[in-house]
């Protein structure tokens, strides 16, 4: 139950950072400012366009039949440029999506940063995130579609998308940032097909991961649980996926308990207080 209630917290808190607020860590939530952030209820695209970028979406088809979300900006904001860039795949950790490429302002979050550098952005969702519930002849209702690791998203998801976004752009080659578990999934895709790493110009690893034996992070510990006692406690099926009932709800309890959800979200995470915005 405790369990359930720190995952549910932690989306919640992840649906209220759209909320303008001080920090809830550091200062009283009665001084929390209550007016949403019009960013707080959209999706990729429509965060790409608020802020007065160019945006298109695509569903790419894995090899074993999961449709993948990918969202683009293909210039930056006022680029008079309609050459070709050089493209780039940026590639979400554990627990996220797309979305983190772009939720701070655009001068402090590395989607748009790279679009008004003159970068082709384009950014990838892992089977099984929020924009990527698709599949040729599964749904998300099925626990056969939940049936795949990281493995899976190095295998097929990774080379999926890269080969797509060449075949778009005529691009030979292409950049790939992986944060977290897309690091991994990064190692996975470039050791498994040589001839897939030889068109990546630079493999640009953030937060890498090749191994957890060393990891002391509450999640961590929490997956090294018997697998019974996991699938009795998450069931067999997604976990912290974004749900429309739940959304508002959960926002406005984080938004009024915001020290509670802050710090249930840091026993989640890990105790980086300090370093959340």
């Amino acid at each position: 139950m405790w369990c359930l209630l720190m995952l549910f917290c932690s989306q919640g808190f992840a649906f209220s950072a759209g909320f303008t607020t001080p920090s809830t860590v550091n200062s009283d939530t009665s001084h929390c400012r209550k007016t949403p952030n019009p960013e707080c209820f959209m999706n990729v695209s429509e965060i790409i366009r608020y802020h007065g970028y160019p945006s298109e979406e695509y569903g790419v088809i894995t090899e074993d039949g999961y449709i993948l979300g990918v969202f683009r900006i293909p210039a930056g904001r006022n680029s008079q440029n309609t050459g070709k860039k050089p493209a780039v795949l940026l590639h979400h950790g554990i627990l996220g999506d797309s979305i983190q490429w772009i939720s701070n302002l655009p001068n402090n979050s590395l989607g748009f940063i790279l679009a008004d550098a003159g970068y082709d952005v384009w950014m990838g969702n892992s089977r099984g995130d929020t924009w990527s519930l698709k599949h040729k002849t599964l749904k998300p209702c099925q626990k056969e579609f939940w049936q795949f690791s990281f493995d899976e998203i190095g295998k097929y998801d990774v080379p999926a998308e890269l080969y797509f976004i060449m075949n778009k752009t005529g691009q030979k080659d292409v950049y790939y940032v992986g944060h977290s578990e897309a690091s991994t999934a990064g190692f996975i895709a470039f050791s498994t097909y040589p001839e897939l790493a030889q068109r990546v110009k630079v493999f640009f690893a953030l937060g890498p991961v090749a191994t957890i034996t060393y990891a002391t992070s509450p999640l961590v510990t929490f997956t090294r649980l018997p697998q019974p006692l996991i699938r009795l406690l998450l069931g067999c099926k997604g976990v912290l996926q974004q749900n429309e009932l739940m959304k508002r709800p959960l926002t406005w309890v984080c938004r009024s308990l915001g020290k509670l959800c802050a710090s249930i979200f840091n026993i989640i995470t890990g105790d980086r207080a300090h370093t959340l915005n």
